[in-house]
């Protein structure tokens, strides 16, 4: 029986220190990844500003012509009608009886 608990024990124990050793590597790769982050967004700013443009300034820039043209032509589809009821409308087509329609 003081076996048993013994292994029991050793197992507990040793769940318990992979669980740190695992935080401990997660935490060390999530600082590092952090760390790249602010590497290459500091990097970003100084590229920024060595271009003359201020932080925040959006600039669209096309690389071909394919991105304006229709991916559709206008053939395709149908023309559908339909009318706007407001709720009330609604309420009361819905009360109507079969042979009211």
């Amino acid at each position: 029986m003081i076996k048993f608990f013994t292994v029991l024990v050793f197992i507990i124990a040793g769940f318990w220190l992979f669980g740190v050793i695992v935080r401990a590597l997660f935490t060390r790769w999530l600082r590092r990844r952090a760390e790249e982050f602010d590497r290459a967004a500091a990097e970003a700013q100084k590229e920024a500003r060595r271009r003359g443009r201020r932080e925040g300034d959006v600039t669209v820039e096309t690389t071909s012509d394919a991105a304006t043209d229709k991916k559709v032509s206008r053939g395709v589809g149908e023309y559908v009608e339909f009318e706007e009821l407001s709720v009330e409308d609604a309420i009361s087509s819905t009360e109507r009886r079969p042979s009211e329609l």
